[in-house]
């Protein structure tokens, strides 16, 4: 009888011992459950936060696109009436106030600046992560250098020359040449005029291809949000 005591507490024990490990094994479960959801949670607020940046540099993006188009158009008038020999007075001084002019802009990436620190290998979404790093890093990189290029020829070509050779100049507004005809016949401000649009086409691509990256972000980055949460 002893024996079969002892047999019978045997397995009471084993039984005991396995329902303690499974119901640890569903605590555990249960805990890393609970952790994922609070990391899930702090993701959806970084992808969020990196959604409202997109949307406010897409808007800042179109906007600056706009003003430079018109600049470039502007440009390519001037630039056409000096190769002609023709000014249109009633209007070239407005023109003049919008040639070879920098217009900087300033791109937000403080949800991506949280994503790293965060861990960008944390994005399930392996495409997005891709996308997101090339956004960040070539294509505002690349929007920067070419606005900073534009910056630095109106800085050190057009403000020299307007100081020497302009009554009145107001940024974005009008330019008041001292003399008409010799700038006419300035070979130096129509060159100067022809190698700054190239310039100023070349940030206008980049703009378009920045804001194009945006658009196909977008659409993914609301799926990623829509799983995480």
């Amino acid at each position: 009888m002893s024996e079969n005591k002892t047999g019978k507490y045997f397995k009471y024990a084993i039984g005991e011992i396995i329902l303690v490990v499974i119901g640890i094994l569903i605590a555990l479960q249960i805990n890393n459950w609970n952790e994922q959801r609070k990391v899930d949670r702090e993701i959806v607020k970084v992808l969020s936060e990196i959604r409202s940046n997109l949307v406010n540099d897409s808007l800042n993006i179109r906007e600056t696109r706009i003003k430079k188009s018109e600049d470039i158009d502007i440009q390519s008038t001037v630039i056409h009436a000096l190769e002609i020999g023709n000014i249109p007075y009633d209007s070239i001084e407005h023109h003049l106030g919008r040639v070879m002019i920098s217009r900087r802009i300033v791109l937000v990436d403080n949800g991506y600046q949280l994503m790293k620190k965060f861990g960008l290998e944390r994005l399930k979404n392996q495409e997005l992560r891709n996308e997101l790093i090339f956004y960040y890093t070539n294509s505002i990189k690349t929007i920067y250098d070419d606005t900073a290029d534009d910056d630095y020829e109106f800085l050190t070509v057009f403000l020299p020359y307007i100081r020497e050779h302009f009554l009145d100049w107001n940024w974005n507004n009008r330019g008041v040449p001292a003399d008409y005809e010799q700038l006419k016949s300035d070979q130096y401000f129509l060159t100067s005029l022809k190698v700054n649009i190239k310039n100023e086409e070349s940030t206008l691509e980049a703009l378009q291809k920045g804001g194009n990256k945006i658009q196909y972000i977008l659409p993914m980055l609301d799926k990623a949000i829509l799983d995480y949460d």
